[in-house]
Order: structure tokens, then sequence, then C-alpha cells
């Protein structure tokens, strides 16, 4: 009778972080759309992410606060914050530096080769066994990407690839090494201090540069709130889900991001799919729907375990 209960208690903790990255991989994709509106109301990346890193500091503390829980800082934590500080930074800073030098779609699949990452850092850490069905549902997702952002490769700035790189290797560190921190510690906790140790030193920057722009009204004011907003509520459910997802099956799942947010740009932009990009949609949430519901074994539940 125990042995059903962990069991069911296994089952239902991977059902409850699945429905966790789901809602994140909603949130992000969120956050393209309400980008674009934000820009032409004349923000820019740099500003976007400062808004982010605080609106998540000061949300997610409340958060804490709300829940009775202490933000204490231990000594022991602070390698992990400043690990997660980093791999933030390599994320959104390799991101948007890829798309400065860049085709958009090419940073994007840069990114997404980071579930053949997760993979490796996964075994290599014993976190995580890789599976034929693993295998295939990995590779049918990151062909679907490709197709989905149908990406030019006339333009191969080596300052974009390498930024491209650090963003998927940011990307591929935050599920594997900063998922074995957030096992241990309190995921939530861990991220405002990480957030924290990065805002001043983009404030400064900004003030430096003077390049800190915010949109004062209409549609790019919405814009900038939408993106925050996402942003606040995407991480949170990402680094809920770090406790109850494999990392080799969040890396794929968090492929959903970019049919998402096609339709969105189909939807709310009027943008215009191609029968590649629906085929390439149609391959995400293939291989997605057959990771979550054909191998949904008790033992790749949370942790990896």
């Amino acid at each position: 009778m125990t042995s059903i209960r962990n069991v069911a208690s296994r089952i239902g903790r991977q059902r409850l972080g699945l429905a966790l990255l789901v809602l994140t991989t909603v949130a992000f994709a969120c956050i393209t759309t309400c980008s674009k509106f934000a820009y032409a109301g004349g923000s820019n990346p740099q500003t976007l992410l400062l808004l982010r890193f605080v609106a998540f500091a000061t949300g997610a503390s409340l958060i804490q606060r709300l829940r009775g829980r202490r933000l204490a800082c231990r000594r022991s934590m602070l390698g992990p914050i400043l690990g997660i500080a980093l791999f933030q930074l390599m994320l959104s800073g390799g991101y948007l530096g890829a798309v400065a030098f860049i085709p958009v779609g090419l940073a994007v699949i840069l990114l997404y080769t980071s579930p053949f990452f997760v993979a490796l850092a996964s075994i290599l850490l014993r976190r995580d066994r890789m599976t034929v069905l693993k295998g295939v549902t990995m590779l049918m997702a990151f062909a679907g990407v490709f197709a989905a952002v149908g990406p030019s490769f006339a333009e191969l700035d080596p300052r974009g690839l390498l930024a491209g790189l650090t963003a998927a290797a940011g990307l591929v560190l935050m599920i594997t090494v900063g998922g074995s921190w957030m096992q241990r510690e309190d995921p939530i906790t861990l991220n405002i201090y990480a957030t924290l140790v990065l805002i001043l030193p983009i404030a400064g920057l900004l003030a430096w540069t003077g390049s800190l722009h915010l949109p004062l009204a209409g549609p790019g004011l919405l814009g900038a709130i939408g993106a925050t907003s996402f942003f606040l509520f995407g991480t949170l459910c990402w680094v809920l889900s770090m406790r109850l997802v494999a990392p080799i099956r969040m890396a794929v799942i968090l492929n959903l991001e970019m049919p998402i947010t096609i339709l969105l740009g189909t939807v709310v932009l009027g943008e215009r799919l191609t029968a590649l990009q629906l085929t390439g949609a149609a391959l995400v949430i293939a291989a997605v729907m057959a990771l979550t519901f054909l191998g949904r074994q008790p033992r790749d539940g949370a942790a990896g375990r």
C-alpha cells in the first residue's frame, strides 16, 4: 500500500511539474509579442531586461513573505546564487547579443540546441538517463524548431554565433547545474538573490550609456508591462518546476515556446505562417506529446530519478 501511495504521489508531482512547465512556455512566448509593442513605443531590450529582473526580485519577494518564507541568505548559498546569476546573464544577454548580429531564426536555433547538451550534462551528472524515446523526441523537437523559424544562413557573423551558443550554454547550465542547486535550496529564494546581483550592474550600464528608454504611454507601455509580468509569472513557474520535472524532459518541453510564439504572431500581429512553419510547429507539438504521454514512467519524475 505504501508503495502504491508513493507511485501515485510521484505521478502527481510529475503532472504538476508538467503543468507548471507548460505555463512557463506560454508565458515566455507572450513576452516576445509584448516586447514588440514595447519596442515600437521606444523601449529597447536592455531596458526590458532591467525591468524584468526588478519585477522578479520585487514580486517573488512579496510572494515569499505571503508564504511565510524567510529570505535568509546563508553562506552556503553564495556559490549557487552567483552561479544562477551568471547563467541568467548568459541566457538573456547571449540571446540579445545573438539577435543583434545574426537573424533571429538562427539565434533561436542556436538556443534550442540546448536539449542535446542538457541530455549529455544530465547523464554525466547522473540526474537523468537517455532512452530511445527521449532521443527521438529531441531530434523531432529540434527539427521542428528549425523548420518553424525558417532561418537564413546568408549572414553568419561569428559574434552572433558565439553569443547564440553562449545563450544555449546558459540554458543548459540553468536546467542542469542550477536545477541541482534548486533541489537543495528554496528555488525562489535563490533566484531572488541572483536577480538582485544582476540589477545593479545592468542599471549602472544603462545609466552610463544613456540607453534606458521607458515607453511612457499607449501600446508601448502596455507592452512593457505585459512583457515584465509574463517574465515574472513564467520564471516563477519555471523554477518551481525544476524540482518536479527531469532535465531532459524539461529541455524538450520548453521547445513548445516556438509554436506558441508563431501562433501569437499570427493572431495578434497578423504575421502569416508558411507551410514549412506549420510543419515545424506540428513536429514540435508531436515531440512534446510523445515525451509527456508515452514516457510517463514514475522513475522519470522529480529530480530526474
